[in-house]
């Protein structure tokens, strides 16, 4: 691989709000999905790798996030408790110092999915460039369980760009919640809640939005009707 960051970080701060009762009393990355659940995943997935340093963010009943951490004694996780909720843009810059000034992974903890082999964050790696903001993980809206919306992107020459009216179904992709970030996109920024998303699509514009297909299972669990989905396809 390329030379990139070392620690790689989990986003696990939401509010989990779609989800409604089931947060009630448990973090949206602690939610059950037959004998595992969201932040499992995407550790182990990080693990499989070869990550062994990771942050975590948390907000939203951090002590449970907290105490579910310590089964991980192989690695070495960093928790970064966020007073008031950051937001993606916003608890990435929080711990930017962090990745050492070099390309680091992001992983979202709401979803459930199975990463491939080679693993899509190889395959990310291998894609990038140096003149990309972003690299970001898509699957194909069919692929996309549990997503109710029409497609984030579709692809132009390995690069993404927003979707126009005249762009098929067949042709829009989702984005998955794995990512390879450029520091230096993310260094200007002030410490303030806000969003990843827009920054994408300031990237996109100036053609700096890589792309890489995931085919694996992938399912948007952030809502009760993925969540369902996920939950049979365990049982």
């Amino acid at each position: 691989m390329m030379n990139i960051s070392s620690t790689a970080m989990v986003l696990a701060a939401g509010l989990g709000k779609r989800l409604g009762d089931i947060t009630n009393n448990t973090p949206k990355p602690l939610v059950k999905i037959g004998n595992t659940c969201c932040l499992d995943l995407s550790i182990e997935a990080l693990k499989q790798a070869g990550f062994k340093r990771i942050i975590i963010n948390t907000h939203y009943f951090a002590e449970q996030i907290e105490s579910h951490i310590k089964r991980y004694s192989d690695l070495e996780i960093l928790l970064s408790y966020e007073p008031i909720l950051l937001e993606t843009a916003g608890g990435v810059r929080n711990v930017l110092p962090e990745f050492g000034g070099k390309p680091f992974v992001v992983v979202n903890a709401d979803m459930y999915w199975q990463d491939s082999n080679p693993s899509i964050i190889h395959r990310m790696v291998d894609a990038w460039k140096e003149t990309d903001d972003f690299c970001l993980s898509v699957t194909s809206l069919k692929n996309a369980k549990g997503h109710s919306g029409m497609g984030d992107f579709v692809f132009e020459n390995g690069l993404l760009r927003r979707p126009t009216e005249d762009d098929l179904p067949s042709s829009r992709y989702v984005y998955i919640g794995v990512q390879l970030v450029n520091p230096l996109v993310i260094e200007p920024l002030n410490i303030e809640s806000f969003s990843l998303s827009g920054l994408y699509w300031k990237a996109s514009e100036k053609k700096a939005l890589r792309g890489v297909i995931f085919d694996g299972t992938w399912i948007d669990v952030g809502n009760v009707d993925g969540l369902t989905v996920a939950r049979e396809l365990v049982t």
